[in-house]
C-alpha cells in the first residue's frame, strides 16, 4: 500500500508540474517583434540573431522590424504595440528620463538581459593621412541623423574627447547611419561614423580597398570629456585583426547594448526569451559573431541605467545570478 501510495503521490507530482509548466506556456503568446535599427546596421544584424534563436528554442515566432531608430518605435513600445526591441544603454536611459534628444519620457521600457557592448567610431580610407580623431579638425564629417539622433550625441562624445566639436569640422547632413556610410563610400565625406563589425562597414571596406578605424582620445580627460556628453560611455581597445578595419589596436567609444522589453510584454514571455538566450548560448553566437559577447555573465548588470522586467529577474532569481544589491538597483531605477 505504501509503495502504491508513494507511486501515487509521484504520479501527481509530476502532472502538476506538467500542468504548471503547460500553463506557463500557454502565457507565451504565439508571436512576437523585435525592433532593430535599419538592416544593414550592427543593431538589426544582433536583433535578427537573437529572433533566430528565440523563435528556435521557444514557442514564440520573432519577426524583426527595422525603423531608422529607437525614436521610431519606442512610442509603440511604450503603447504595448512593440513587444522587444535592441538599443544602445545611451539611448535607454535618455528616453527613459525624456532628456536629450527625447522630449516625453518613455517609462515603460524593461531590460530583458545586458548584452555585448557596442564599440563606436570614426573609419576613413586605409590610405588616409587621417590617424587621429583629432585630425578631422576641417574635415567632412557625417552630421545631424533626424533619423536617429543618438548617433549625433556619441560622435559628438568623440569629437569632444580630441578637443572638438562640430564648429571644427565641414558638415555633412545625412538622415541615418546608412546614409552616412553611403555618402563615405561615394567620397562625399572624408570619414564615416559607424559601430564595430557592421555590416556597413564591412561593405565599404571590400568596396573601398579596405578602411581603417581611427582611435579617440582615450586619456582620463579624454574619456571624462566623452562620457559627459555621452551617458555611460567609455574608451575601449580593440585588439588588431579583431574586425574589419581594425589595422592596428585602436581605442573606440564603447557603451552597453540592450535588449528590452516593454512592461506589457508577459513575465512568462520575457522569462521564456531569457531561457533561450542562456541556455543556447553556443546558438546566439552562431547567429551572428557580436553575438558572442552576449555570455550570461553580462546579462545581469549593476549598472543598469533602466528597470528590468519582472519576467527577466524570475529567471535570474532561479539562476542565483540576482541578489539583494540588484533589488535595491531596481527600486532605485522604478523611483525615477
Amino acid at each position: 500500500m505504501k509503495t502504491a501510495y508513494r507511486k501515487g503521490t509521484r504520479t501527481f507530482a509530476l502532472a502538476v508540474l506538467a500542468l504548471a509548466a503547460s500553463s506557463a506556456l500557454a502565457q507565451v503568446p504565439r508571436s512576437a517583434s523585435i525592433a532593430t535599427h535599419a538592416v544593414g546596421s550592427l543593431y538589426n544584424a544582433i536583433g535578427t540573431g537573437i529572433a533566430t534563436v528565440v523563435s528556435r528554442h521557444t514557442p514564440m515566432t520573432v519577426r524583426v522590424q527595422p525603423f531608422a531608430g529607437p525614436p521610431a518605435w519606442l512610442p509603440s513600445m511604450d503603447q504595448g504595440q512593440t513587444d522587444m526591441g535592441v538599443l544602445t544603454s545611451a539611448d535607454a536611459v535618455t528616453s527613459y528620463k525624456g532628456i536629450v534628444h527625447y522630449k516625453k519620457p518613455f517609462k515603460n521600457t524593461r531590460i530583458i538581459v545586458v548584452g555585448g557592448a557596442i564599440q563606436l567610431g570614426f573609419y576613413v580610407r586605409k590610405d588616409s593621412p587621417f590617424k587621429t580623431t583629432a585630425d578631422l579638425k576641417g574635415k567632412r564629417i557625417p552630421t545631424d541623423f533626424p533619423g536617429i539622433p543618438i548617433v549625433m550625441l556619441s560622435s559628438t562624445a568623440a569629437l569632444a574627447s580630441a578637443g572638438l566639436s562640430y564648429k571644427d569640422i565641414v558638415k555633412v547632413p545625412v538622415s541615418d547611419l546608412q546614409a552616412g556610410n553611403q555618402a563615405f563610400m561615394e567620397g562625399r565625406t572624408d570619414a564615416g561614423w559607424h559601430a564595430l563589425r557592421s555590416p556597413a562597414v564591412e561593405e565599404a571596406n571590400a568596396r573601398l580597398g579596405g578602411v581603417r578605424w581611427i582611435p579617440v582620445n582615450d586619456s582620463p580627460e579624454g574619456a571624462k570629456k566623452m562620457s559627459e556628453v555621452y551617458p555611460g560611455s567609455y574608451p575601449a581597445v580593440i585588439k588588431a585583426g579583431a574586425a574589419a578595419g581594425v589595422v592596428n589596436d585602436v581605442a573606440l567609444l564603447s557603451n552597453d547594448i540592450y535588449l528590452v522589453g516593454g512592461k506589457d510584454l508577459s513575465n512568462d514571455a520575457a522569462y521564456a526569451v531569457v531561457k533561450a538566450l542562456w541556455e543556447n548560448n553556443k546558438d546566439l553566437a552562431a547567429a551572428y559573431s557580436a553575438l558572442a559577447a552576449w555570455r550570461p555573465a553580462r546579462m545581469v548588470s549593476k549598472s543598469a541605467f533602466i528597470p528590468y522586467h519582472p519576467g527577466a529577474i524570475r529567471f535570474f532569481k532561479e539562476k542565483g545570478v540576482w541578489d539583494k544589491n540588484m533589488d535595491e538597483l531596481q527600486a532605485k531605477l522604478l523611483a525615477q
